[in-house]
C-alpha cells in the first residue's frame, strides 16, 4: 500500500467519527433541562400536536396516589414510561368507557413503542363500583390508583386543561405524561387513536428510553 493510499484511507474514517460526534454533543445540548426548554424543543422539531399541550406544563409526581390495597405509588418509584393519565370517578360508563377504550387501542397500536408507555386511571376520592370493576378487566394493561380530586383539580387549574369530570360537564380529558412526569398534552374525545398514536410516536422519537 502507497503513502497515498493509506492517507485517503483515513478520510473516511475520520468523517464517521465527525458524524458520531457531532451527534453525541447535539444530543447533549439539545436534551431539554426545564419545562420551557422542552417546549421550545418540542415545537422546532415540529410536533403534529393534534393534541394540546397543557401549558403551563406542570409535574403530577407530588401527587398523592395509592394502589387498591392502599400502598403509596409514587410516581418517582415506577418504571421509566411515557404514560396516558384518565382521570375519572368510582363509576366509569359513557365517555369515560370510550376514552378508556380509544387509549386501550392507542396503546396496542403503537407497536414496539408500547414498552416505554403505561395507562393509568385515577380514581378520585371513590371506590370502584362492581360494574366498573368487572369493565376494567376488559384492560388488563391499565394500572389503576387512587388520588384526591380537589389536589388533581389544584395542580390544573392554572393550566389550559383544567380537571373535568362527567359531573362537571366538561368533556373529559386524557393527559400525556412524559418520563419525569410533567404532564405535557391533553386529549378528549374529539381526538382519534390516530392523532393521540401520532403524536406520542412524534414525542418517543426524540426521546431516550
Amino acid at each position: 500500500m502507497t503513502e497515498h493510499q493509506s492517507k485517503s484511507g483515513y478520510w473516511p474514517v475520520l468523517i464517521m467519527i465527525g458524524i458520531l460526534t457531532g451527534v453525541i454533543v447535539a444530543g447533549f445540548l439539545l436534551f431539554p433541562k426545564t419545562p420551557d426548554e422542552r417546549n421550545s424543543i418540542l415545537g422546532r422539531l415540529g410536533t403534529t400536536n393534534f393534541g394540546e399541550f397543557v401549558v403551563p406544563a406542570v409535574s403530577m409526581t407530588d401527587l398523592s396516589l395509592k394502589t387498591g390495597d392502599g400502598s403509596p405509588w409514587a410516581f418517582s418509584e415506577q418504571k421509566i414510561k411515557w404514560r396516558m393519565i384518565i382521570p375519572g370517578m368510582g363509576s366509569c360508563v359513557d365517555e369515560c368507557r370510550e376514552l378508556l377504550h380509544t387509549t386501550r387501542q392507542v396503546h396496542i397500536s403503537l407497536g414496539k413503542y408500547s414498552r416505554r408507555f403505561e395507562r393509568v386511571y385515577i380514581v378520585l376520592d371513590d371506590e370502584i363500583d362492581p360494574e366498573t370493576s368487572n369493565h376494567m378487566e376488559e384492560h388488563p394493561f391499565l394500572k389503576v390508583v387512587y388520588g384526591k380530586q380537589n389536589e388533581l383539580e389544584a395542580l390544573l387549574k392554572d393550566t389550559n386543561a383544567p380537571l373535568s369530570t362527567v359531573s362537571g360537564g366538561a368533556p373529559l380529558r386524557a393527559y400525556l405524561v412524559d418520563q419525569e412526569g410533567l404532564i405535557m398534552m391533553s386529549y378528549t374525545l374529539a381526538n382519534d387513536g390516530k392523532e393521540m398514536i401520532e403524536d406520542i410516536e412524534h414525542l418517543m422519537k426524540y426521546s431516550p428510553g
